[in-house]
């Protein structure tokens, strides 16, 4: 048996039972074309059940590069961060030094290295005074070399950094 349920009034209608060919037909008609739209719907579910997920997939995928991204972003500021401490304390350290570097060569507090400008010149300035002020010497004191390996110690350190910067 033929049998149509529509789903609006909740009527079973019989087909055999028609009383006109015409309308039969018709009607066959109307349910192959219902069954068509249904099959398409039901193609049409499917398609979009998966056109959600892949959505869902690609939300989720979004996401994690999303979260990549912020944890990016925290990481670069912590190293801009970082970066402007290291540039102060660098700055702070060329200051100190350069204030010491005035102290000694252009106010004249340095003894025995007066006019020595460049870390080559040092050296050479210290192999002399080493020469003249060893203890081993007539004229040589502990105390002398003392002061001058200190002096050559932070000016080497001056000349060194301003080498690097």
């Amino acid at each position: 048996m033929d049998y149509l349920e529509e789903e609006i009034t909740g009527e079973i209608i019989d087909f055999n039972e028609l009383p006109d060919k015409n309308s039969k037909k018709a009607l066959d008609e109307m349910k192959r074309f219902l069954f068509k739209e249904n099959v398409r719907v039901q193609h049409e579910k499917i398609i979009m059940e998966e056109r959600k997920k892949r959505l869902e997939q690609e939300e989720l995928y979004f996401q994690k590069k999303l979260d990549v991204l912020k944890d990016a972003f925290k990481q670069l500021d912590i190293d801009k961060r970082k970066l402007e401490k290291e540039k102060l304390l660098i700055q702070a350290r060329k200051d100190r030094l350069s204030k010491a570097e005035d102290e000694i060569f252009y106010d004249n507090h340095s003894m025995y290295f007066g006019g020595v400008n460049s870390l080559l010149s040092l050296r050479k300035r210290y192999k002399d005074l080493l020469k003249i002020y060893h203890p081993d010497n007539m004229c040589g004191d502990t105390n002398t070399i003392q002061k001058i390996n200190k002096e050559y110690e932070s000016l080497r350190k001056i000349f060194d950094y301003n080498k690097q910067a």
